[in-house]
């Protein structure tokens, strides 16, 4: 698995700043935060520093007035009613999508796809609406492979397995190479605190790559870290909590002001406040958070451990914090390419063990993550691989090889 650059507000120069450092990268890029003047132009830049570019359309709230996305010659406002009638304009929102994917010479085409609340009629609606785009696309789309995006909201997913596999089956029986899932996040969290949500994020993603289709998980972090398990092509995560987690806000953000600088520690899973870092500096913690792994760290990181003054007091930034994450992930996620399934299992679960232990070692001396510790979550996450491991282990074991 790899992991690409969910693109959000700010992240042009940190994107190519992280292509230099990577000798190249792969970013999603998000009309919701760029003009289309700026994709016309971001787009050569990004192509003359190696970056491969996806296009995702950003539909999932048709109603949506966000004054960048209004610009984009395809979006309406009806979309959900042309799908339903079958209306010929989906069909010319079709070419529009493509001829932005062909200024940002992407990889792939990424189907739009709308993120409607979960009834019992959901399936239905969901399923011919993705066909319908399906169909348009195949009749422009014929230069490279096309992807459906899974919107799948946030009550579907804590919905049992029964009542997921037929959707799944269908879902499987679409006429595209591969999936862009996107799973809603539970009460607009961060973190996930419900295994059900997470077990069957995995389940639906793992059924799709033993079926051989392409998966890329997008607005993703460190607690999506076992899509690794599966295989998964990539993971795609930013900066800010709105590209690491779905939550449909399509709100402007240009104007919000944010307080804290979190620095992630990832032998913790758990990212802490700058004020709590200067903690575990007075209090002689800071040098024991310095991952003996020299791949965690990064020249943002070491700022802070490279000095004598207290990290507040380093000039470590905002800008730092999200890369010194993204440059962690990454490293994480390479760590879990293992050559078999088994290897790439026990590895994760030595993860959480590990970060069980680092987290309760800290708090011992009052340096706590707070609202970002992974200490809640550390067994949703090993309830959700455990039914993995009982669903598909012997599945991903035998195909590994040819995933």
């Amino acid at each position: 698995m790899e992991l690409y650059l969910q693109f959000g507000h700010g992240m042009k120069a940190l994107t190519l700043d992280l292509a230099k450092k990577w000798n190249g990268a792969s970013v999603i890029l998000s009309p919701r935060d760029m003009t289309t003047d700026q994709l016309t132009a971001w787009s050569k830049d990004f192509e003359k520093a190696g970056v491969e570019c996806y296009f995702d359309p950003q539909c999932y709230c048709p109603k949506s007035e966000l004054k960048r996305l209004v610009q984009y010659g395809y979006w309406d406002c009806n979309l959900n009613t042309n799908l339903q009638a079958g209306d010929t304009t989906i069909d010319k929102q079709i070419k529009e999508i493509k001829r932005y994917n062909d200024i940002a010479n992407t990889k792939v085409y990424i189907l739009p796809s709308i993120l409607n609340n979960y009834d019992p009629e959901w399936a239905n609606r969901f399923i011919s609406q993705s066909k319908r785009f399906i169909e348009a696309a195949h009749k422009v789309m014929n230069d490279k492979p096309v992807f459906t995006t899974l919107a799948l909201p946030k009550d579907f997913l804590v919905q049992s397995e029964a009542t997921i596999e037929p959707v799944l089956q269908e879902i499987l029986e679409l006429d595209v190479n591969g999936y862009y899932v996107i799973a809603e996040a539970l009460d607009r969290k961060y973190l996930i605190d419900n295994p059900m949500w997470l077990s069957n994020v995995l389940h639906i993603c793992a059924t799709l790559k033993i079926a051989g289709k392409k998966v890329i998980y997008g607005y993703g972090n460190h607690q999506l870290l076992p899509i690794s398990l599966l295989k998964a092509d990539a993971m795609a995560s930013g900066t800010w909590q709105n590209v690491r987690s779905f939550t449909n806000r399509f709100v402007d953000l240009d104007e919000q002001k944010r307080k804290s600088t979190w620095v992630y520690y990832p032998e913790a899973l758990s990212e802490y406040k700058l004020s709590f870092m200067d903690w575990a500096f007075n209090n002689g913690y800071l040098l024991s958070m310095k991952s003996k792994d020299k791949d965690f760290l990064d020249e943002s990181i070491n700022k802070i451990f490279q000095s004598s003054v207290p990290p507040s007091a380093t000039g470590f930034s905002e800008t730092d914090a999200f890369k010194h994450y993204l440059c962690c992930l990454k490293h994480q996620i390479y760590l879990l390419n293992k050559q078999s399934y088994k290897e790439a299992f026990e590895s994760y679960e030595v993860l959480l063990t590990t970060a069980e232990r680092e987290i309760e070692r800290l708090e011992k001396g009052g340096v706590y993550a707070q609202a970002r510790s992974f200490k809640n979550f550390i067994d949703v996450n090993r309830a959700a691989i455990t039914r993995l491991n009982q669903n598909h282990g012997f599945a991903l074991g035998m195909s590994w090889k040819s995933m």
